[in-house]
């Protein structure tokens, strides 16, 4: 059984006439009469009843047709969607991400996606460097967003984009941009960061930053979640200092200071396990359009 017999079968079922079911078909009238006879042996059930001067479907012909409609209509359905998925247009792209990443590119890109690919589905897991690193290798996700990450081996990046570093504080705190001078009026404060292990770079270079003020900061409470922090800092809990676009969205009790002089920036890098790269170059080829553009 073929899908050539099947299709030419749906004919035979519209015109009920072998002459003129062979002549919209392009195959001679015989030929198309041993195909039928050949598909209803097969079956083991008559699909047309032949006794009258017009042929007919039979009961089970009636049945099959219905069937086979269906069939050849999901499996058209199905031929298309594995072309968009070869092209990187359908199926299910996975994406690791940090807390940050939801505050600056990944709405955006997210609505992008939506409008331009409305056959691809997205899933999102939010966790730290390490983590995502984890799930790139262990083909968990596909692509992962990470700020300021040392990029291990096996792994490829591109940078997605680069922005300042914001001092973030209560309202009501003393520092504002009128009297701040730079990091060193902080060696007292209260910081709320997040875990060391977010690792890979991230934390280590925030470190660093205090670290050239002469100063290690009191560390008072930690979050993976950048959320959690900025509603601990709006508490009057500490200060933080993140990425520029991480205020987005937020409209909490907090006021911040851009660190434009920092010799250093928070760096959002698109990672992928190198080994993917083929397998992953339409999804790959479109986040690259959309960061160019």
């Amino acid at each position: 059984m073929t899908t050539t017999q099947l299709k030419n079968f749906l004919v035979l079922t519209e015109t009920l006439n072998f002459r003129k079911a062979s002549e919209l078909i392009y195959i001679a009238q015989p030929a198309l009469s041993r195909q039928i006879q050949s598909l209803e042996e097969e079956l083991g059930f008559l699909l047309f009843d032949r006794t009258r001067k017009q042929i007919s479907l039979t009961k089970s012909g009636i049945f099959f047709k219905t069937e086979v409609t269906k069939i050849l209509n999901q499996l058209e359905q199905s031929i298309q969607r594995g072309r968009l998925i070869h092209q990187g247009k359908a199926g299910q792209i996975k994406i690791g991400h940090a807390s940050s990443a939801m505050h600056s590119i990944l709405p955006n890109l997210l609505q992008y996606m939506q409008v331009n690919l409305p056959h691809l589905e997205s899933s999102l897991l939010e966790g730290d460097n390490d983590m995502i690193f984890d799930k790139l290798s262990d083909n968990e996700v596909d692509f992962g967003f990470v700020p300021n990450a040392f990029i291990p081996d096996g792994l490829s990046s591109l940078t997605v984009y680069k922005e300042n570093y914001l001092l973030i504080l209560p309202k009501e705190h003393w520092l504002d941009k009128s009297n701040f001078k730079d990091l060193s009026d902080c060696k007292n404060e209260k910081w709320i960061l997040h875990p060391q292990t977010e690792g890979h770079g991230y934390m280590e270079e925030i470190l660093k930053i205090m670290g050239d003020y002469g100063y290690s900061p009191k560390i008072v409470h930690r979050s993976p979640n950048t959320s959690t922090v900025l509603r601990m800092v709006s508490a009057g809990l500490g200060i933080t200092m993140m990425g520029k676009s991480t205020l987005k969205g937020f409209s909490l009790n907090l006021k911040s200071i851009e660190l434009s002089d920092l010799p250093y920036q928070l760096n959002m890098k698109l990672v992928w396990k190198t080994e993917r790269e083929s397998e992953l170059r339409p999804y790959l080829d479109f986040l690259k359009k959309y960061l160019k553009n």
